[in-house]
């Protein structure tokens, strides 16, 4: 009978910490983005100055959000999978809130 070899790679490649918190702040703005639609829509759209505030604070936490990771695509000896994911989620997020941000001045 033979024995199912294993085949194991060991590197020294890590996870990047800034991946993991660009990756973290973008599904952070991304909540926060769906709680204040939310409630805006409950309101009727007469949202309050805090809904306006935190979706401005949210805007910039996921274009920083996004510069990490950029950042954290150049890091070598890591492991790319959560970067990738954390600058694809920042940028929809940024764009996100910036479509709303400016459809604030239009309407």
């Amino acid at each position: 009978m033979r024995r199912k070899k294993n085949n194991f790679k060991f590197t020294k490649k890590t996870h990047s910490r800034r991946g993991i918190r660009s990756c973290f702040l973008s599904v952070v703005s991304m909540a926060v983005m769906g709680y204040v639609v939310f409630d805006s829509f409950c309101h009727e759209g007469n949202g309050n100055v805090y809904l306006g505030s935190a979706g401005f604070l949210m805007m910039v936490l996921s274009a920083v959000a996004f510069a990490w990771g950029i950042k954290s695509l150049g890091e070598e000896d890591s492991f790319k999978g959560i970067p990738v994911a954390a600058v694809i989620l920042s940028f929809v997020a940024t764009f996100a809130w910036g479509t709303i941000y400016a459809a604030g001045f239009f309407v």
